[in-house]
């Protein structure tokens, strides 16, 4: 399948958050309020300027970005809601991007927003809801682990070089504001921390979360009306799914080889990453998968220093799933406000010092689907 060409070139023009975390007593409308609040103050657009908006969410139910829209005000914008498991938010800067590039509209929103499921307890006299907090041994992280032992088998990764991706990951959410977690961890602690599925520790894994993100996008004809702020232009915007291939690792390349086709650049080119990583092997694989090593020595990359900040290729600044967190809803949007601060040299002490110029945001999804956003200045 070709991806074709946009009609009109598109930019990002701002971005904001809600801090990840948990936040029982807090309504969703308060997070993507102030998220989306926060994107149109960094965009210089005003709300009643906003055309069309996309809305992702995984635990909300209907019509959770309508009654976002109308606590923010009633404007004439269409709002559509977009579930698409972990690449929600990703799926719904999609079609915010393909709103504008089409010609169909100026400018728009992309939000994502969620809260944590909560489950009835089971005892018929007993009316509290019991909230999942942290990750567990599910179907997934067993997958997860098997993953890693295969690989361990097959190239010699250690467990140490996954342990390093965990401590990388919460360095880089330390230094983030908006990080569910923002404490470095020592790799004593790593190996110390609660089984999940081995060789998997609960510091392997990422969390299960909430809160806001939201980005604004317009034509870049336009864009000047709005900021003088420099402004990433969308390189790419690639999504495959439905495919009987490996929904993680040959999903992600054949993802990979289109966004990079389409944007006209190279994974040599690219100055900076955000990765889906649920789980620390997934980092390790996907700096494979993408191109940025080897396949097999994507181990041996993360012990090299080459993704941290300020190593040669920057994965996960924002501290990733891992550290960041993962709402869902939020994740992927989050991802392309990592990419805009970093651009604009906005990141504050995670910032990376070699000025980057392209960066890609990667994300994959339950049932088979995998994003990828390639930014450029």
């Amino acid at each position: 399948m070709v991806n074709k060409r946009p009609v009109r070139e598109v930019v990002v023009l701002g971005a904001g958050l809600y801090r990840y975390g948990i936040y029982p007593e807090t309504p969703f409308t308060t997070m993507g309020m102030q998220a989306v609040n926060n994107a149109l103050k960094d965009a210089g657009v005003p709300w009643a300027d906003i055309e069309v908006g996309y809305c992702s969410n995984a635990n909300l139910g209907n019509a959770a970005g309508h009654i976002l829209g109308w606590h923010i005000g009633a404007n004439g914008m269409t709002m559509t809601n977009i579930e698409n498991a972990s690449a929600s938010g990703n799926a719904g800067f999609r079609e915010a991007y393909l709103a504008i590039a089409s010609g169909a509209h100026d400018v728009a929103l992309a939000v994502g927003v969620d809260k944590l499921r909560a489950y009835r307890q089971t005892k018929p006299d007993e009316t509290q809801k019991e909230t999942v907090k942290a990750p567990a041994n599910t179907s997934m992280m067993r997958g997860f682990a098997e993953r890693a032992h295969r690989h361990m088998k097959e190239y010699g990764t250690t467990v140490e070089q996954m342990a390093m991706v965990s401590v990388k990951n919460h360095l880089n959410g330390s230094l983030n504001p908006y990080a569910h977690y923002q404490k470095a961890v020592t790799m004593e602690e790593v190996f110390n921390a609660r089984m999940v599925a081995d060789p998997l520790t609960v510091l392997h894994c990422c969390p299960w979360d909430e809160g806001a993100a939201a980005v604004i996008l317009c034509a870049k004809e336009v864009a000047t009306k709005y900021t003088s702020k420099p402004s990433p232009r969308v390189l790419a915007s690639v999504c495959t799914g439905n495919a009987s291939v490996d929904p993680l690792v040959e999903m992600t390349q054949i993802t990979a080889t289109k966004a990079y086709e389409m944007a006209g650049v190279g994974p040599k080119d690219l100055n900076l990453v955000e990765v889906h990583d649920a789980a620390t092997i997934e980092e390790i694989l996907y700096y494979e998968a993408l191109g940025l090593c080897p396949m097999g020595e994507g181990g041996k990359l993360i012990e090299s220093g080459a993704t941290a900040i300020n190593g040669r290729i920057p994965v996960n600044t924002s501290g990733g799933l891992i550290s960041m967190g993962h709402p869902i809803g939020p994740t992927g949007v989050g991802q392309i406000a990592e990419l805009l601060w970093q651009m604009r040299g906005e990141a504050g002490k995670r910032q990376i010092t070699k000025s980057p110029r392209i960066g890609l945001a990667h994300m994959v999804g339950a049932g088979g689907v995998c994003f990828i956003h390639i930014l450029g200045l």
